[in-house]
């Protein structure tokens, strides 16, 4: 039994693999930052847990509100890369 080698999908399927991907990671939150041929760069910033940082100025009076605007001010991007492959594949990395 032999199987035939998968051939290469046509750029416009191509290109609407990669909207949906990116489509699906918006709906997360995600900005497209970039939209190269076959592959996007996606970021965000990142989160803060809000939970303990309320919970932490609650019961320091206040005080650790300052360790919170400075977490707020100075949050990093994240950045995520989306390409697909000529045949349909789609790999993420950070």
């Amino acid at each position: 039994m032999t199987s035939a080698a998968a051939a290469p999908l046509p750029m416009d399927q191509l290109t609407a693999i990669l909207n949906a991907e990116v489509a699906r990671f918006a709906a997360r939150g995600w900005t497209v930052s970039s939209v190269q041929g076959q592959q996007a760069v996606l970021q965000r910033k990142k989160r803060i847990g809000w939970f303990w940082n309320l919970i932490l100025t609650l019961l320091t009076a206040g005080l650790w509100l300052i360790v919170v605007i400075i977490r707020v001010v100075n949050r990093k991007i994240e950045s995520l890369i989306v390409t697909v492959d000529a045949y349909g594949r789609v790999s993420t990395r950070r």
